[in-house]
């Protein structure tokens, strides 16, 4: 893997109108990332770079703008148009007409792409939709192969990012064991990840349900959205009892550092350091 440059979001007065946490956390993040990697603060509308920033083709290291026009928490057509301006502002991009945010694109061993199967992700019902969103998406992320992931029945935000993560050979995956239908969902998504790596270690991270919140949209404790790059592992803490487990489980597969980060406050937006964070390859 190539060294790596880390994007974040800086803590605007017009971000911390949103989002106030990010004032205490932002410091946080930043000494941790900048103890290992170059960190490009960029001057966003929004924190959650992973899923508007623009995705990196693995072959070339071009960027290509995905369509972002989500419809879960805060997003509104206005608002939504201001990231997208942003990004167009910030960086060289090629476009590809495919609405699929970062979040729900994680990579496999081999560049394999992984993705929920979301509706909104085919722009029509035609029967070969799906040939040519796949086409694009070749195209844009340098991969030869996609796997659709069956997604959770009411799931506000279908990012993939909340459930699996790859790093090296091994799958690491959020233990669902609180609720029988996302159990049973669970092994129906890994049996398809087998499919295409059949001889994968799947590792499986606590998953604890945030019971303060009932929007559903808190990601305090979802462990498996860290972040691992070229020189380490950054990994959400919640001050909860699994904290440390979790920091020992991800050692067992890496000799890179692990270091936690705690996300008690920032997660109940929706997301952890993984959302949080977007890397790049080479120079941007």
């Amino acid at each position: 893997m190539k060294d790596q440059i880390v994007c974040v979001a800086k803590p605007t007065p017009e971000v911390l109108k949103i989002y106030p946490a990010y004032e205490a956390f932002f410091p946080r993040l930043y000494k941790a990332l900048a103890a290992y990697h170059m960190v490009c603060v960029l001057e966003l509308p929004d924190i959650w770079v992973r899923d508007f920033l623009p995705v990196q083709n693995s072959r070339t290291g071009e960027l290509y703008r995905m369509i972002f026009r989500p419809r879960y928490a805060n997003y509104t057509p206005t608002f939504t148009a201001q990231i997208n301006a942003a990004v167009q502002r910030l960086f060289p991009v090629r476009d590809c007409s495919v609405q699929l945010d970062g979040g729900n694109i994680v990579r496999g061993p081999d560049g394999t792409v992984f993705c929920f199967l979301g509706r909104r992700i085919f722009r029509q019902s035609a029967p070969d939709e799906r040939e040519i969103v796949e086409d694009e998406l070749f195209a844009a992320l340098g991969a030869e192969h996609i796997v659709w992931l069956p997604r959770e029945a009411g799931d506000k935000i279908g990012h993939i990012d909340g459930f699996m993560q790859f790093m090296g050979d091994t799958l690491f995956v959020s233990d669902e064991r609180f609720d029988p239908y996302l159990q049973r969902l669970l092994w129906r998504r890994l049996e398809k990840v087998r499919q295409v790596y059949w001889n994968v270690k799947v590792r499986f991270l606590p998953c604890v349900p945030d019971e303060t919140d009932p929007s559903g949209l808190s990601a305090r404790g979802v462990y498996v959205n860290f972040l691992a790059t070229s020189r380490a592992v950054f990994v959400p803490q919640y001050n909860l009892p699994q904290d440390k487990e979790v920091l020992a489980i991800i050692k067992t597969a890496t000799d890179k550092p692990v270091v936690g980060i705690d996300c008690t406050e920032i997660s109940r937006y929706g997301g952890a350091v993984h959302c949080l964070t977007k890397e790049y390859e080479g120079n941007l």
